[in-house]
């Protein structure tokens, strides 16, 4: 007999096997749960996992409660001091529930490292991510996991060498024309607006010139005085994209719920900015061939070009890259000159480091022998680490070392697809791993100290960040030149106390107000 339309069906009939469906997804769903559950049991047994310690809140289910308080922390920029606050609070490795996800934060460096290091393989990215950060940067290296992500690294290499970062005549020239759009009289200078451009400025940064003709072999020309509005666009544009991946991000599974007029229109004007660029490295790569490799800076616009990648590719790539050169460079000049305004007294030490100079500009060696220098910028790392939390999400069942327990000293369970996010500025104040001034300023410190996974402001591991080198010696270079030009630099009132600009990266959210006389 023919089966009959549902709808045919008597009353009873459909009642009967509705609820016959709705008790097979039930208990398929009870089944998959008693799955799990077993499958966790036994690879907490076998690891020597205990039960990790939460974070008290008052919505366990959904996790409304800790959103609310993130929000109004990251509205006061005090987002950083008060997940500092957490740790401190309940535990250095603690899971909390928000917006219905589990969630686990540490700032252990043992968990650290196993994210970054040991159990590497096990955690990645994540299609987060990627979902928040494709609209402006495509997949890249900053986004990217598995085979893409090794692609784009070896590509990216070879522009962070010993060699290309040692070539410090683009430094000079950007230093020469951030110099000329600064009074000199003692009049105040908002530097930071030179340094890294807030979204809600129209300033102008001398690392994105330096970043782009290090990367595409072409400057943004945003320094120039006369800059083109297009350079100009281009600069709010990147500006404005960067903190809408942030503000994405923040939002966790409500990221389809951001909405800025300007965000798109701001991602259209970064790629139709870039796109010419490409246009022509994929020209000069033709011509190019014909020159020895050794007469040639490697720049990653040709070296990609060379190896027959897509337009769409190139420009994704470059704008990952550009993420990181810009961001960590410009966060990092901020919080130096910041420290340099707010302590005279070691500015006098950084003194005697650039006197033995004599004026004359500095080598990379000679950047490399400036004991007490390097001792600021890492000093500088360590209280104000350009990305001041990250996270990974692990791609299987895996543990983390410590945090399991009432003493925290035990394994803890990581289920596949768990969020970790861990803190690195936490991880640098904490008094037992950096003493009892672990919150004081004080570059001498490191004539000592030999850390190892305590101190991570650049990463660790196979995703390092490839360009540090860069940004301390970018860093190191401005330094020496501006005391070199200056014989005072001052902060325009002094007691200023730093607080939080956060996007992806972190920088000096008071501004860096200084006044230069020669």
């Amino acid at each position: 007999m023919a089966f009959r339309d549902w709808k045919q069906l008597p009353v009873s009939q459909t009642i009967f096997l509705t609820a016959c469906a709705t008790c097979i997804v039930i208990l398929y769903a009870l089944y998959q749960t008693w799955i799990i559950d077993r499958v966790r049991r036994r690879l907490e047994r076998q690891w020597g996992c205990k039960p990790l310690r939460r974070a008290p809140q008052k919505d366990p289910i959904l996790g409304i409660d800790i959103f609310i308080t993130q929000a109004k922390a990251a509205g006061n920029r005090k987002y950083l001091q008060t997940v500092q606050q957490w740790f401190q609070d309940v535990a250095p490795t603690f899971g909390v529930r928000l917006m219905g996800d589990d969630m686990i934060f540490t700032n252990e460096p043992r968990n650290i490292q196993a994210m970054l290091v040991t159990h590497f393989k096990a955690f990645e990215i994540g299609e987060r991510r990627r979902h928040n950060s494709r609209q402006l940067l495509g997949i890249g290296i900053f986004n990217a996991d598995g085979k893409d992500w090794e692609h784009g690294r070896a590509l990216v290499r070879p522009n962070f060498s010993r060699k290309q970062v040692s070539d410090l005549h683009i430094f000079e020239r950007h230093t020469q024309a951030l110099k000329q759009g600064i009074v000199a009289d003692g009049s105040p200078v908002e530097m930071q607006d030179w340094f890294f451009r807030f979204v809600s400025s129209h300033s102008l940064t001398p690392t994105l010139d330096v970043a782009t003709e290090y990367l595409f072999g072409q400057s943004s020309g945003v320094l120039a005085r006369d800059a083109t509005d297009r350079a100009k666009t281009f600069a709010w544009a990147f500006g404005l994209g960067i903190d809408g991946i942030s503000q994405r991000t923040r939002l966790g599974k409500l990221a389809a719920l951001y909405y800025d007029k300007d965000y798109t229109k701001a991602c259209r004007a970064v790629h139709e900015y870039v796109e010419p660029m490409v246009a022509k490295a994929m020209t000069q790569a033709a011509s190019a061939e014909k020159l020895p490799e050794n007469d040639e800076r490697y720049t990653l616009l040709v070296q990609m070009a060379r190896e027959g990648t897509e337009p769409r590719v190139m420009r994704d790539q470059v704008l990952n890259v550009l993420v990181a050169a810009r961001d960590t460079s410009a966060c990092l000049i901020s919080a130096a000159f910041f420290r340099i305004g707010q302590h005279p007294d070691l500015v006098k030490l950084l003194r005697k480091d650039v006197e033995a100079l004599g004026g004359a500009l500095p080598t990379y060696d000679d950047i490399k022998n400036m004991s007490y220098l390097n001792y600021f910028i890492k000093e500088c790392l360590r209280m104000h680490p350009p990305v001041p939390l990250n996270a990974r999400v692990s791609r299987e069942n895996t543990f983390l070392p410590l945090g399991g327990g009432p003493d925290g000293q035990s394994p803890v369970y990581v289920p596949k697809g768990t969020l970790c996010v861990y803190q690195i500025y936490s991880m640098h104040r904490r008094k037992d791993l950096w003493g009892h001034d672990a919150e004081v300023f004080n570059p001498s410190r490191w004539e000592k100290v030999r850390p190892t996974f305590e101190y991570l402001p650049f990463n660790a591991g196979p995703r390092i960040c490839p360009g540090q080198q860069f940004a301390i010696t970018e860093t190191a270079y401005l330094i020496i030149r501006f005391l070199q030009e200056y014989s005072s630099i001052q902060a325009c009132e002094e007691g200023v106390t730093w607080y939080e600009n956060l996007t992806l990266t972190c920088s000096t959210g008071p501004g860096v107000w200084l006044k230069f006389c020669r």
